[in-house]
């Protein structure tokens, strides 16, 4: 977690995007779920939380994407960078721990979605390690189409 004093800034690849965040994230997580996986085009994502109002976008704002019907990600609409998660009832928004200026400001609690986690990924921590499945706004997604 940051030093109190120490500003939390971040943004895209192209710098389109540039955001501050008011307080220190917390619940930074890995998170090796399958829409994770396929948003990011990686293995897995890092996240933390902090509260919509204490996340300021200094230039530009992120294009959204609505990829389940409870959650939208935010990304930037030049370059692609992930940048958002936020379920859409929640006052609660993640960003990507990738897209701040200083990733290693914070550090990872616990991994979720491990039930998703490629096999060939070591990750030689002891955080604790929980799935994801069976959470009702993450599985929507798995329904089959009607």
């Amino acid at each position: 977690m940051a030093a109190s004093s120490e500003r939390l800034i971040g943004g895209c690849l192209c710098s389109a995007i540039r955001y501050e965040c008011m307080e220190a994230p917390c619940d930074v997580h890995y998170c090796h779920c399958r829409l994770c996986q396929r948003a990011f085009g990686n293995v897995f994502a890092v996240f933390g939380s902090l509260p919509v109002s204490a996340l300021s976008f200094s230039r530009g704002a992120p294009q959204l994407y609505r990829s389940t019907p409870y959650a939208e990600r935010g990304f930037c609409g030049t370059c692609g960078t992930p940048l958002t998660f936020r379920y859409l009832r929640s006052e609660w928004i993640a960003i990507a721990i990738g897209s701040l200026d200083h990733p290693d400001a914070v550090r990872p609690e616990v991994h979720w979605g491990i039930e998703s986690q490629v096999p060939w990924l070591a990750l030689h921590d002891t955080l604790p390690r929980k799935p994801i499945e069976g959470e009702p706004e993450y599985m929507v997604w798995r329904q089959p189409p009607e």
